[in-house]
């Protein structure tokens, strides 16, 4: 579970918990009993201020609560640009395919069209299902990993080096070559 929500949870309970209808009741009741009129005025006073300041508290987790699930759904203007956009996009990937392999593809997108539909897309957010979570972060991860995989690599000017390197090494080994390149760059 997220961190945030884990966060928000224990703040509504420590609120909720600090707002129990006993707590004040007994609050109240101790400070009715103690009989004096400015220490009992004084003691609500402070009990009202903090009654709002909890209020204000469970408010802000409220919105919290709900920014984090607008974070977490697709809205029907989304979606549509998605389909728009990316369908296209995969058709014209599957273009530059090879035939049976672009044919493969192209099939695998017209089975996805259905699913980037806005009724399904919020049929699926309704029944819990996290596009974000279930889509979002994996191809992240995914393209992360593939950046990182790249870094690794040696790239082009590297390897042509190493080769340069190779036959260097080749040509000091052979004592005749190696005469012939003195010769012929003047070493």
């Amino acid at each position: 579970m997220d961190p945030q929500i884990i966060e928000l949870g224990v703040r509504l309970t420590e609120a909720a918990a600090r707002n129990g209808a006993s707590l004040v009741t007994d609050r109240v009741r101790g400070l009715l009993a103690s009989g004096k009129k400015d220490d009992t005025i004084a003691g609500l006073e402070q009990l009202v201020s903090e009654l709002v300041a909890d209020k204000n508290e469970m408010t802000r987790i409220a919105q919290a609560y709900q920014a984090e699930l607008v974070a977490q759904r697709l809205s029907s203007g989304d979606v549509k640009y998605i389909a728009n956009t990316v369908v296209p996009l995969l058709e014209n990937f599957a273009e530059s395919m090879g035939e049976a392999e672009g044919e493969k593809f192209r099939t695998s997108i017209e089975g996805m069209k259905p699913l980037l539909s806005v009724e399904t897309v919020n049929i699926l957010q309704l029944l819990g299902f996290n596009f974000r979570r279930a889509i979002g972060e994996p191809l992240t991860a995914l393209v992360a990993h593939l950046i990182s995989a790249r870094a690794q690599e040696p790239n082009a000017l590297q390897i042509e080096n190493l080769k340069n390197q190779q036959a260097m090494a080749q040509l000091a080994m052979d004592p005749d070559a190696f005469e012939r390149f003195r010769a012929l760059y003047g070493v």
